[in-house]
């Protein structure tokens, strides 16, 4: 969710008042970090996951099942079991609180390292987390993989129940009521109030209906059973056939996998994030997860434009000229090295002051441009010490962290936070996947793409594209049924390396369109990215039996659900639905079926009562 910080919490009127002195900080900051740390070289490949765990109540009486709201309780119980030092096991893990209080982010405590012998842990550290937070749970209480609650939104979701009150929320929400926000963490009310405080306007975000042969045609969205008198008064934008969201509890609400890794270098950083901008839209193509909002089954399978429209902090002028092209939560804007500057093909505005001081103090031009777009944001969640700190010295990397963590891009550049040469290196957070529901394919998804990477750098593979066919794969990534019904711009020829003396007149890739099955598994005239990772793999020879088969058994398990023979999770759910004897093909999810497709995936993963 984001570092806390000490201090009074701004409003927006107090932070708009401040927010040069702010971004001036945050520049400041960076201009240290990359005096610092630019010229580092040698650094480990280190990296490591983040899963987003959602906490599940069941109520086998009146089969129905809601989000528990005591993630902040559930976070004190395991710090105070953490400060048992016999508990060895609690070592090897950490959880922080994020925005809902029916979410937990769990990740390892230490990193893991090069060697491919690592990823046999991967899985068993998942399992650990899911089991330590399990064992501190009440009965028919469960730490669940879900990348989205199917009912959330829906009166009566959570547990203890709270009703709605648009008129007193900061949101002014009949969907979800305040109480669903974590409480003693200031950062998530303030960064939320602020968000509509700045664009001027509510949550509206409207998802399209499935059209079953029961549907009402036209789907008019109704709620009515919410119990809120003249509830149409506090809708914005209600359309016929829509499924409509307002509040940004929806779309924090859901559930995501990360990965981090640290790269060699600030160059090699730079070149891993180019060749990870294509892979975006392919690993959520592969991992969508979520079919069902507010309790209705939709026409898409993501969660990802849903989240990125209820974070959505910018005003109708930003949006209508096209000040600010896209939300804070959307695909990466550019490219970073210099040799990639020809893919960089939609125009993006800048703050023309931070990018000359960046380039007056060496930095190169493609990460100028980055920073000096990412600049353009105001900060969103800042307390009184951050603009005045209580040592009167403002030049602290925090500044920087805050203005950079509050861009959820799919990949985001992170730069070492510290001037101490012996802090992480420069990473890159992969953001786009969807959570599953099982450790094992969590694992897969995390192995896959950290194989990936090293056989990206091994064999100097070029999977750089123009910007705007990343923009339109992301979209091609979230409609129903995407590894079937869709196909993806991908390069045609990888291996031709990167060229150090490439300029700007330089022709880009070729690129034509492929299934998710060719771009995994190869075709006649591409190799597949397995095939990259099995001949990466097969270098090594001191990997033991036991790893080598838990990875081939992970690189199965992908190359089956890219043809389509494993379903995704949002296409196995979607079915789950259709097939129930209680489902009358009239689009709605009700709690019973919510409740026997929260039992079968609860037996999918193997938890014990």
């Amino acid at each position: 969710m984001g570092i806390l910080s000490n201090g009074r919490p701004l409003n927006w009127s107090e932070i708009q008042s401040v927010k040069t002195i702010l971004k001036n900080h945050a520049l400041n900051d960076l201009i240290l970090i990359l005096n610092k740390h630019k010229k580092r070289h040698n650094d480990e490949f280190l990296w490591g996951d983040e899963i987003e765990y959602s906490l599940i109540r069941f109520n086998h009486e009146n089969k129905r099942v809601q989000l528990c709201l005591k993630a902040d309780e559930i976070l004190k119980r395991f710090q105070q079991l953490n400060n048992d030092k016999t508990i060895s096991e609690l070592s090897q893990i950490i959880f922080h609180a994020e925005d809902c209080n029916f979410v937990i982010e769990g990740i390892p405590s230490k990193p893991y390292h090069s060697h491919p012998n690592n990823y046999y842990y991967v899985q068993s550290n998942m399992i650990l987390r899911r089991e330590q937070i399990q064992k501190i749970l009440d009965k028919n209480e469960f730490l669940m993989t879900i990348s989205a609650f199917p009912r959330l939104g829906c009166a009566a979701c959570t547990h203890p129940e709270y009703k709605s009150d648009p008129l007193n929320s900061f949101e002014s929400s009949i969907c979800c009521s305040d109480h669903f926000k974590t409480p003693n963490h200031s950062r998530t009310m303030f960064l939320n109030k602020n968000v509509i405080e700045r664009r001027q306007s509510k949550v509206s975000v409207n998802v399209p209906i499935m059209k079953d042969v029961n549907t009402k045609d036209p789907f008019k969205d109704d709620f009515s059973s919410y119990g809120i008198e003249n509830w149409q008064n506090y809708l914005l934008n209600l359309r016929d056939n829509y499924i409509h969201l307002d509040s940004s509890s929806i779309g924090w609400g859901c559930c995501c996998l990360q990965v981090t890794f640290q790269a060699a270098c600030f160059s090699e950083c730079l070149h891993l994030y180019d060749q990870l901008i294509p892979l975006t839209s392919i690993f959520l193509s592969l991992t969508t997860a979520c079919p069902i909002w507010r309790g209705y089954l939709s026409n898409v399978d993501s969660r990802w434009n849903i989240l990125s429209q209820t974070t959505d902090d910018r005003t109708k002028e930003e949006i209508d000229n096209n000040i600010l092209h896209s939300s804070r939560y959307s695909s990466v804007s550019c490219y970073l090295s210099q040799t990639s500057q020809i893919y960089n093909d939609i125009k993006i505005n800048i703050d023309h002051e931070v990018y000359q001081t960046l380039i007056n103090n060496d930095c190169p031009e493609g990460v100028a441009r980055h920073f000096a777009h990412l600049f353009l944001r105001d900060p969103l969640y800042v307390t009184d010490e951050q603009v005045y700190p209580a040592d009167g010295n403002p030049s602290t990397t925090y500044a920087f962290e805050n203005q950079n963590s509050m861009v959820w891009n799919s990949l985001r550049l992170k730069p070492p936070t510290s001037e101490d040469v012996t802090s992480l290196g420069w990473r890159i957070e992969f953001r786009p996947m969807e959570l599953q529901i099982t450790d094992f394919e969590n694992a897969a998804f995390t192995v896959f793409l950290s194989l990936l990477t090293r056989a990206i750098l091994s064999y100097k593979i070029d999977l750089r594209m123009s910007i705007s066919l990343v923009n339109q794969n992301m979209e091609r990534a979230q409609i129903r049924n995407t590894i079937q019904q869709s196909k993806f711009h991908f390069p045609t020829t990888i291996f031709h390396g990167l060229n150090s003396n490439r300029n700007q007149s330089s022709s880009v890739s070729k690129t034509r369109e492929m299934t998710i099955d060719e771009i995994i598994n190869g075709s006649n005239n591409f190799i597949g990215l397995k095939s990259l990772i099995l001949n990466y793999l097969n270098s090594f020879e001191d990997i033991d039996r036991l790893t080598r088969v838990t990875i081939e058994n992970y690189l199965q398990f992908i190359s089956e659900r890219a043809k389509g023979t494993i379903l995704t999770n949002a296409m196995w759910i979607r079915q789950f639905v259709l097939n129930h004897q209680l489902y009358k093909h009239d689009s709605v999810v009700s709690d019973e079926i919510q409740y026997d497709l929260m039992l079968a995936i609860k037996k999918l993963v193997n938890i014990n009562e």
